[in-house]
């Protein structure tokens, strides 16, 4: 099986690591699925569809204790590269 297209981002949770495989498409998805009245089933959507294989139990506990927007907000967050933006006046 080929290995997903897409940036590679680790995150380290407590003492367990998380990786996750986000691509451009799956970033748009997550965005455009975000709502401020619906945040937890995108943000879940998103990280089951990026998670890398090994860490998928690892995530499910996670998860399962509350901390789905979280995550789903760090592995967005490290996926956008740091630009500064200024309106010219």
């Amino acid at each position: 099986m080929a290995e997903k297209s897409g940036k590679k981002i680790e995150l380290e949770v407590g003492d367990a690591s998380l990786a996750f495989r986000v691509s451009l498409e799956d970033y748009h998805n997550y965005q455009n699925a975000f709502m401020p009245d619906n945040k937890v089933a995108p943000s879940a959507n998103f990280l089951k569809r990026t998670v890398e294989s090994g860490s998928k139990d690892t995530l499910q506990d996670y998860l399962e204790q509350g901390l789905t927007v979280e995550l789903a907000s760090a592995v967005a967050s490290e996926f956008k590269p740091d630009l500064e933006i200024r309106v010219k006046k």
